[in-house]
C-alpha cells in the first residue's frame, strides 16, 4: 500500500527569495546526508499564455542530480541494498514572467530516487506560489509525497513503506529550516521569520550525536524539546494558512 503525504505551509519571505534559496540550499548544517549536487540540464521553455491574447510564459527548466547517504533499519534483510548512497533526480520549473493581472508566479519541483527503487521509492512534489499583490509578501508551499516499495513479501513491504514515511516526515521540519537558513545567507536583511539556530556540524556535540545516532536515520531522533518545537511549528503553519484563507 502506497503511503502518501500532503501538507500546506508558508514562508514569510518573498517568492523570489525562496526560489533563489531553493537552488542554493546545499550545503547547509541540516543536510549532512547530502554529498553532492550537480546540474545536468538547464534551459528555457514556453508555456501557454495566462490570459487570452497574452504572451507565452517563459519557464526555466532545471534538472539536477543529488547524491544522498542513507540506509535501511537493522531489521531489514542483509544485502537488500548494495550501498548506502542513492542518486536523486530533481526537476524544477520556474515561472519567469512578471506578475500579470494579479496572477501569481509559481515554482514547481519534482524529485525521486533512482537507486533501490524496488526496495523503497520516494517521490516528492513541491509547489511554491507567490502571494497576491494584496497580501503581505510571502510564499505559499504545497508538499505532496508518495512512498512505496515493490518487495514481494507483503509484510516486509508494508513495514518498509511505514519506515520510509516516518523518515520522510521527520525530515520535513529540517528541510524547512535548511531553506530558511539558505534565505538568510543570500539576504540577511530578510528577518520576518527567525533564523533557525543550526548546530555547527564540526562541534564536539554534533560529532557525538552523529556517532550515536541510530544507523537507519539520516537525521537525529527528536528529543522532547525538538518534538515540542516541531508540534508548535505545525500549529503555527496551520494558523498562518487559516489566516491567509
Amino acid at each position: 500500500m502506497v503511503q502518501t503525504v500532503a501538507k500546506d505551509s508558508s514562508y514569510a519571505y518573498p517568492w523570489t527569495a525562496c526560489v533563489q534559496a531553493f537552488f542554493r540550499r546545499y550545503p547547509n548544517p541540516q543536510a549532512l546526508h547530502v554529498l553532492t549536487v550537480d546540474v545536468i540540464d538547464r534551459h528555457i521553455e514556453e508555456r501557454p499564455p495566462r490570459t487570452a491574447g497574452g504572451a507565452p510564459v517563459p519557464v526555466l527548466c532545471t534538472s539536477r542530480l543529488v547524491l544522498k547517504r542513507g540506509s535501511l533499519p537493522k531489521w531489514a534483510p542483509a544485502g537488500i541494498i548494495k550501498n548506502s548512497t542513492s542518486w536523486v533526480l530533481e526537476e524544477s520549473e520556474v515561472d519567469l514572467m512578471p506578475p500579470e493581472d494579479g496572477a501569481p508566479r509559481i515554482m514547481s519541483t519534482w524529485s525521486r530516487n533512482l537507486d533501490h527503487t524496488s526496495v523503497l521509492a520516494v517521490t516528492e512534489a513541491l509547489t511554491f506560489t507567490e502571494s497576491t499583490p494584496r497580501q503581505a509578501p510571502m510564499t505559499l508551499c504545497h508538499t505532496a509525497a508518495h512512498v512505496s516499495s515493490d518487495m514481494s513479501f507483503r509484510l516486509l513491504r508494508g513495514r518498509i513503506e511505514k519506515f520510509g514515511l516516518k523518515r520522510y516526515l521527520s525530515h520535513m521540519d529540517s528541510s524547512r529550516q535548511g531553506l530558511v537558513w539558505s534565505i538568510h545567507q543570500i539576504a540577511p536583511q530578510l528577518s520576518r521569520e527567525p533564523v533557525p539556530v543550526l548546530v555547527d556540524p564540526t562541534s564536539r556535540r554534533q560529532r557525538l550525536l552523529h556517532a550515536l545516532r541510530p544507523p537507519f536515520l539520516d537525521g537525529y531522533p527528536l528529543g522532547p524539546w525538538q518534538w515540542a518545537r516541531k508540534k508548535w511549528n505545525q500549529l503555527r503553519d496551520k494558523l498562518c494558512s487559516a489566516h491567509v484563507l
